[in-house]
């Protein structure tokens, strides 16, 4: 098997597995929340973007891989997991200006993600050996993806948590 089908598969899987982790269990639990309160936990997942930057560790992914796709990834990751940060502080101490954040940080999450994934793509990073990134790339950056998704639903919701539906009993 080639190593780009084997991360295509993988990548695959754990996308639809995060995807049904979300509808079934966080998205029912996050739904009962004001959308700053959904918004908290579903930050949390993208703070440890950062992970990519043992890409400059030595010994750690084949020094081959070129700068300029190592840069896209690693920096790219490395903006986004701050941003996140200062969104999350920002949200749970609740200062003024909260939900811009969130959004400045989806923006630059989602440029990120499109970004670093074209220019790894093209520059066929998958053929060189990467260590502990190619989890990051079949198993987080799925994760991070389905958060993404939750993040944005949440500050497209304005205010309190839904009204709940009754069911009446027949």
């Amino acid at each position: 098997m080639s190593p780009f089908l084997a991360l295509n598969i993988q990548s695959t899987l754990s996308l639809v597995a995060f995807s049904l982790i979300a509808v079934w269990h966080v998205a029912p639990r996050l739904d009962a929340r004001s959308r700053e309160g959904a918004l908290v936990p579903l930050l949390w997942v993208q703070v440890f973007r950062y992970a990519p930057l043992a890409l400059y560790a030595p010994g750690q992914v084949d020094p081959r891989i070129p700068a300029d796709v190592a840069a896209a990834v690693g920096l790219g990751d490395l903006a986004s997991a701050v941003a996140a940060l200062l969104a999350l502080v920002a949200v749970r101490l609740r200062v003024k200006g909260a939900i811009a954040l969130v959004w400045v940080f989806s923006v630059i999450g989602i440029a990120d993600l499109v970004f670093a994934t074209m220019k790894a793509v093209a520059a066929e990073m998958y053929r060189f050996p990467m260590g502990w990134n190619w989890y990051i790339l079949n198993f987080y950056v799925p994760m991070i993806v389905v958060g993404h998704v939750m993040i944005i639903r949440y500050l497209l919701r304005r205010g309190g948590p839904p009204p709940q539906a009754h069911v009446s009993a027949s």
